[in-house]
């Protein structure tokens, strides 16, 4: 479950831009090397879905958190499905609440998301995706706010 977990974060930091509002892939780049981003994915009466192409992930290991931005109410439903791994993965994100995760890739990956929000209306769900690079004090689940 973790593993699927985190080849989720990894593949929505690195989902084709057109896929996610504003995600230009030096932006991306840049949130691997600070220990993480925001991501944000649009939400259509309480749905919302990615898909990535298929990416090389070369063996490499990630160890973070995903946090959905303490503004948000209710819940999203969040479920994954890499179709070359053929596994599925379901998680219930609160607001505020991290989800830890770690996880070696294989060689490829190539995922499809669905997001549901228990709210049916619109809006743009923001994710915080945080990652434990080396021996950074920084805490992988605590969203880094601009400043």
């Amino acid at each position: 479950m973790r593993a699927l977990l985190s080849l989720f974060v990894t593949s929505l930091l690195l989902a084709s831009s057109s896929a996610l509002y504003a995600q230009e892939a030096t932006e991306v780049l840049a949130g691997l090397r600070n220990g993480g981003g925001w991501v944000s994915v649009p939400i259509a009466n309480g749905v919302g879905t990615v898909s990535t192409a298929r990416m090389p992930t070369v063996g490499m290991t990630l160890t973070g958190c995903l946090n959905v931005w303490p503004g948000h109410s209710g819940a999203f439903e969040i479920r994954a499905h890499d179709q070359i791994a053929d596994s599925s993965l379901v998680v219930q994100a609160l607001p505020g609440v991290g989800v830890p995760f770690s996880h070696t890739f294989g060689r490829q990956a190539q995922i499809d998301f669905d997001f549901r929000w228990s709210e049916p209306r619109d809006t743009t769900l923001l994710l915080w995706v945080g990652l434990a690079i080396g021996k950074s004090p920084q805490d992988a689940c605590q969203p880094v706010y601009g400043g």
